[in-house]
C-alpha cells in the first residue's frame, strides 16, 4: 500500500478522504485481478451486453479490449443480418458468449502468464534466459494454446472476419 498510498495524499471527495479509506482497508491491491463469474445470458429482450459488462475477466493478454472490439463487431453482423433486433441479439449472444465464457475460465488460469509460476518453479533463485528455464517450445505451445481458445491465432485471424456482410449490388 506504501507504494501508491502517496499518489492519493488530498484526495477527498464529499468529506470522504481517499487516503483514510486506503489505510482503513486490511488490504489494497495495486493492480487488482478481478473477473465475474461467466453469466448464463447477456440479453433481455431488446437489452443486451457486451464488453466487460458482459464477460468481466482477469486483465490478460489484453482481452478486456480486444473481446469488447469483437463483441461490437459480431453484435454490428448480427444486426444487419436480421430485421428483427430480437432475433439479432440472441444471434449475437450465441456467437460471442461460449467463445468469452472459454476465455474468462481460461484467464483463471493464468492463460499466458502461467510461464510465470512455471519459471518461479523451476527457478526459484532466479535465472538470466527464460530459455533455461523454458525451453522456446514449450512457451510457444503456451502462447498457441491461449491464442487458439481467444480466436486471435494466426489460423483464425488469417481466414479474414466472420462478420462480412454483403451489401446488396447497387441497381
Amino acid at each position: 500500500m506504501e507504494t501508491f498510498l502517496p499518489f492519493y495524499e488530498g484526495w477527498e471527495f464529499d468529506g470522504v478522504s481517499v487516503p483514510d479509506v486506503l489505510r482503513a482497508a486490511d488490504t489494497a491491491y495495486e493492480y487488482p485481478m478481478v473477473d465475474r463469474e461467466p453469466l448464463d445470458r447477456w440479453t433481455h429482450g431488446r437489452t443486451t451486453l457486451i464488453g466487460d459488462a458482459a464477460h468481466a475477466m482477469y486483465p490478460i493478454g489484453s482481452n478486456g479490449a480486444t473481446q469488447s472490439i469483437v463483441d461490437a463487431r459480431s453484435l454490428a453482423h448480427a444486426l444487419a443480418r436480421h430485421a428483427d433486433p430480437e432475433d439479432a441479439l440472441a444471434a449475437y449472444e450465441r456467437d460471442r458468449r461460449p467463445v468469452t465464457t472459454a476465455l474468462q475460465r481460461a484467464n483463471r488460469e493464468q492463460g499466458p502468464e502461467v510461464v510465470i509460476d512455471l519459471a518461479h518453479a523451476r527457478a526459484p533463485h532466479g535465472f538470466g534466459d527464460i530459455h533455461d528455464v523454458i525451453p522456446a517450445e514449450e512457451l510457444a505451445a503456451v502462447a498457441r494454446r491461449y491464442a487458439a481458445t481467444g480466436a486471435f491465432d494466426p489460423a483464425t485471424v488469417n481466414q479474414g472476419s466472420p462478420y462480412e456482410v454483403r451489401l446488396p449490388a447497387a441497381g
